[in-house]
C-alpha cells in the first residue's frame, strides 16, 4: 500500500455540492414533465378495522378526476415485502394501521385529487387494536396476520448460562425501553412515474435506497417483466433506512399505469409519520452477571420489538440487535431471546443503526451500573472485558483484528474523561461525564446474497466515469467512489466523474444499506479500474506498433520501454472515432467464508465483520427543571482508513446529531388515539441543541480486506451517542434513565 495518495484521505470537494447548496439539484419533486398528472392517497382513519365496501362513484364524478384505485385494481401482485411479501400497496379487506393506504386518486390537478379523496366513502368495521408486543406476542391477543403476531423468533444459547450466574458475585437485572423514532429526512418519500404505450413500460423515478428492488415490485405489481419497468434515482434528501420502502413508487406506477400517463406523488409530513418505516421501539430484559473483580460471566437477555402491522425489515433489524445484545464485551455463557411481534402501530423497518443503537444502549447502560455496583471505575471495568482479535463471540465469529482500536479509544477516552471532569459547572448545574462504547456490524448477514456490481467507462477525453449500482443518498458514496477510482487509476480527481442511477444503464450494485458500500463498491472500483488499465495497454500496443507486455501504466499515461509517455487521451479518442469504448465491470461479494463463518444460525445470520467507536459526554443537569444540556462531546471512531476525510467528518458529526435526539427529544408517541405526525410535537434536535465544544478523534486500524483498508463508518457513529448521555446523567445527579427519551418529567423521577 502506498505511504502517500493522491486523493485518498483528503477533503476533496463533492461535484454535487454546488448544485445542492444553490438549489439547483433536482429531487424527484423537482422534476418538471408535460401533462403532469397528480395522485393523493385515501389512509385509513382507523388502528385497526375491516374494510366493509369501498365506493368510488361520488369520487369519479367530480370534475378532473382520471381514476380511483383500490387493491382491487392492481392488475399483478397486491403485496409486496423485502422480507416477509405481508405488505400490501392498498389495503385489502383490512386496514392493520392508522394512516394505512386504501385507496389512490389521480387527477389533474393536487387539490382535485385531495378534495375527490375526501368523497370516496369506505364503510369500515373497527377491531381492537394491540399496540404492545409484549401483549400482541400472547396467543389471545388481536391477531393480525395468518400463522400470528410472532415474526420472528430467535433463541441464541452460548455456554452454559447457570453455570455463568453461579459464578458471578453480583448479578444486576433491568429492563429497557426504547422509543419508535422516525428517520426524519427533510425530503419526504416522493415518485414520479411515467407510462410509454410504446413497449408496454414505465419509467419510475424514486428517492430510494434500493432502485433495483423498487424495480422488481413495480414488475410484480404491474404484472410486467422486469425490463419494462426503468427506475431512475433522483437526487436523494436523505434516507436513513426509511427509503428502503417501495410503497410510493409502486403506487406511483400502478397510477400512471390505470391513466397511461404521467404521475407524481409527493407525502405531506403527516402521511410521511404515520405510513412509512421507523425505528423498532424495543423492550430489553437485561440480566448481567459478574466477578468481584469485574470480569463478566453472564448475559441473559429477553427482547420484544414492535415491528408494526407489517414485517419491513424487522427480522433483519432482531438479528443485528440480537447479534450486538452483548456490546464490546467478552462474555463466556449467554443466552439471548429476541421476539419480533406484529402490532396496530405504524411499520418499523430499516433506520441506521438496525438494532444496535437499541441493544448498545442496554449494554452499555448496565456495564456502567455494573461498574458502580462493583465501586469499579467504567473505563477499568471496560478495558478488563473488551473483545481482542482472535476473541469468539457468542455467535461464534472470531474477532478480527480490527479490535485493536477498543484499547486504544478507551486510552483517548481516558483523556477526554479527565478533561471534561475539570470543568466547572454552570451556575446552579450539576455537571457528570459519561462513556459509552459501541459496536456494529457491516454487511448483509451469512448466506444473504450480497453482491454489488459497479461499471466504469474511460472516455474519449481521457476522463473516466463511473456507473454507480448503488445510490447516494446524500452521505457522499459518489465522492468516495469517485476518489478511490482516482487513486486506483492514478488519476486526478477533477477527472472521475459519477452517473446518476438508472437501471438501463447502471449495473446492480445492490441495496444502500448496512454501513459497507465504501467497502463494496471501493473494492469493485478497483478490480474494475485494474481492468480498464489492462484494457487500455491491450489496444495501446498494436496502436503504438509494440507489444503490449512492453508497455506498463503510470497516472493516466502509457508508458513505453523507453519512457515515453502517452496520454489515455491519445489512446482513448481515436478509439472513439471507430465507436470502440473502454469499460470494465466488476462485481465484489461480501466475503463470508464457510471456513470462519459458522453455519448453525439462521439465514442472515452472523454478521462477520464490526466497526468499533466510542464516544465521551459531559452534561449540565439543571436539579430544579430536570433539563439536560450536553456542553462538550467526543467522538473516537476507527474507520480502517479515511477515504473522504469531510465525507468521514460529516458522517460522524451527523450520526451524533441523530443519536442526541434519540437520547434526549425524540419519541412518536400515540395521542388521544392518534399518533405525533408532526415536527410541532416529534422533537428533533437543532443547531442550538448540538453541544458548542465538540471533537472528533478518527482511528484508522487497516481492514485488511477493505479498499485501502477502508471499513465503515454510516452508521455506528449515532450508537453510543445515547448510552453516553445517559451515563453522564446518572454521573451528575445519580439518576439512571432507562426508558428514551431522557425528559426532564424521568429526570426529576415523575415518570419512569
Amino acid at each position: 500500500m502506498p505511504e502517500q495518495f493522491r486523493t485518498i484521505g483528503k477533503a476533496e470537494i463533492r461535484k454535487d455540492a454546488w448544485e445542492k447548496v444553490s438549489g439547483k439539484a433536482l429531487y424527484t419533486a423537482d422534476i418538471q414533465v408535460e401533462n403532469l398528472k397528480y395522485g393523493a392517497i385515501l389512509r385509513s382513519p382507523h388502528h385497526y378495522a375491516r374494510i366493509l365496501e369501498i365506493d368510488k362513484t361520488p369520487a369519479l364524478d367530480s370534475p378532473d378526476v382520471l381514476a380511483v384505485l383500490i387493491a382491487d385494481d392492481i392488475p399483478g401482485e397486491t403485496r409486496f415485502g423485502s422480507l416477509v411479501p405481508d405488505q400490501p400497496s392498498l389495503a385489502q379487506d383490512v386496514a392493520r394501521h392508522l394512516g394505512e393506504p386504501v385507496a389512490l386518486i389521480i387527477a389533474e390537478s393536487l387539490k382535485v385529487a385531495r378534495e375527490a379523496r375526501d368523497k370516496v366513502i369506505v364503510t369500515y368495521e373497527p377491531l381492537e387494536p394491540v399496540f404492545d408486543p409484549v401483549l400482541a406476542a400472547r396467543p389471545d391477543a388481536p391477531q393480525l396476520h395468518e400463522g400470528g403476531n410472532i415474526v420472528t423468533e430467535l433463541n441464541i444459547v452460548e455456554g452454559d448460562i447457570d453455570h455463568g450466574f453461579a459464578e458471578a458475585d453480583t448479578i444486576l437485572e433491568e429492563v429497557y425501553h426504547l422509543p419508535r423514532v422516525s428517520p426524519g429526512y427533510m425530503e419526504p418519500e416522493t415518485s414520479l412515474a411515467d407510462w410509454h404505450f410504446e413497449g408496454n413500460s414505465v419509467t419510475v423515478w424514486v428517492s430510494s435506497q434500493h432502485p433495483f428492488t423498487d424495480q422488481e415490485f413495480i414488475a410484480a405489481a404491474l404484472d410486467l417483466p422486469v425490463n419494462h419497468v426503468r427506475v431512475i434515482s433522483a437526487v436523494i434528501g436523505g434516507a436513513f433506512g426509511g427509503k428502503e420502502d417501495s410503497s410510493l413508487a409502486i403506487l406511483a406506477a400502478l397510477g400512471a399505469w390505470a391513466i397511461k400517463g404521467i404521475v407524481k406523488l409527493v407525502n405531506t409530513r403527516q402521511e410521511s409519520f404515520l405510513a412509512h418505516p421507523k425505528r423498532h421501539p424495543a423492550q430489553i430484559r437485561y440480566k448481567l452477571g459478574a466477578k468481584k473483580d469485574g470480569t463478566f460471566t453472564a448475559l441473559q437477555v429477553e427482547a420484544y420489538m414492535d415491528t408494526g402491522a407489517f414485517a419491513s425489515y424487522g427480522p433483519a433489524v432482531s438479528m443485528i440487535l440480537t447479534e450486538t445484545m452483548t456490546g464490546s464485551y467478552r462474555i463466556p455463557n449467554v443466552v439471548v431471546d429476541t421476539y419480533v411481534v406484529y402490532t396496530n402501530s405504524p411499520l418499523s423497518g430499516a433506520m441506521r443503526g438496525f438494532g444496535s443503537p437499541q441493544a448498545n444502549f442496554a449494554v452499555e447502560s448496565m456495564v456502567d451500573t455494573m461498574a458502580e455496583k462493583l465501586s469499579m471505575d467504567p473505563i477499568k471495568l471496560r478495558e478488563k472485558n473488551i473483545l481482542k482479535p482472535g476473541d469468539k463471540v457468542f455467535t461464534g465469529v472470531t474477532i478480527n483484528e480490527t479490535a485493536k482500536s477498543l484499547p486504544v479509544s478507551l486510552s483517548k477516552a481516558q483523556d477526554i474523561i479527565e478533561r471534561f471532569r475539570a470543568i466547572e459547572p454552570s451556575k446552579g448545574k450539576q455537571a457528570g461525564v459519561g462513556l459509552a462504547l459501541a459496536v456494529q456490524t457491516m454487511g448483509l448477514g451469512a448466506k444473504v446474497p450480497d453482491d454489488s456490481t459497479h461499471k466504469l467507462v474511460w472516455s474519449s477525453e481521457g476522463n473516466v466515469t463511473i456507473y454507480l449500482g448503488s445510490p447516494d443518498l446524500g452521505q457522499g458514496l459518489a465522492t468516495a467512489a469517485e476518489q478511490i477510482t482516482a487513486e486506483a487509476l492514478g488519476l486526478p480527481y477533477d477527472q472521475v466523474t459519477t452517473q446518476p442511477l438508472d437501471t438501463a444503464f447502471s449495473p446492480n450494485g445492490n441495496v444502500t444499506c448496512a454501513s459497507r458500500m465504501t467497502y463494496m463498491v471501493g473494492n469493485a472500483l478497483i478490480d474494475a479500474s485494474e481492468q480498464l488499465i489492462q484494457q487500455l495497454l491491450s489496444v495501446a500496443g498494436p496502436m503504438l506498433g509494440l507489444p503490449v507486455e512492453s508497455l506498463s501504466y503510470k497516472n493516466g499515461y502509457v508508458v513505453t520501454p523507453d519512457g515515453k509517455e502517452v496520454p489515455a487521451k491519445e489512446i482513448t479518442f481515436p478509439l472513439a472515432l471507430d465507436s470502440v469504448v473502454l469499460m470494465s465491470e466488476s462485481t465484489f461479494s461480501f466475503p463470508y467464508p464457510e471456513e470462519t463463518t459458522p453455519q448453525h444460525l439462521p439465514i442472515g445470520m452472523p454478521h462477520v465483520m464490526y466497526c468499533f467507536g466510542a464516544q465521551v459526554a459531559r452534561v449540565e443537569v439543571d436539579p430544579e427543571l430536570g433539563t439536560v444540556d450536553v456542553t462538550h462531546f467526543a467522538a473516537i471512531h476507527d474507520v480502517g482508513k479515511v477515504i473522504s476525510q469531510s465525507g468521514v467528518e460529516g458522517q460522524i458529526e451527523g450520526g451524533v446529531a441523530t443519536g442526541l435526539g434519540y437520547a434526549l427529544y425524540e419519541t412518536m408517541l400515540r395521542k388521544e388515539d392518534q399518533w405525533v405526525d408532526s415536527f410541532t410535537e416529534y422533537l428533533i434536535p437543532t443547531s442550538k441543541d448540538m453541544p458548542i465544544n465538540y471533537e472528533n478523534i478518527i482511528l484508522e486500524v487497516p481492514e485488511a480486506s477493505g479498499p485501502y483498508g477502508a471499513k465503515g463508518i454510516g452508521e455506528i457513529p449515532l450508537v453510543p451517542t445515547a448510552p453516553a448521555i445517559a451515563n453522564a446523567v446518572s454521573d451528575a445527579v445519580g439518576v439512571r434513565v432507562t426508558r428514551l427519551p431522557i425528559t426532564p418529567e424521568r429526570v426529576l423521577g415523575f415518570v419512569d
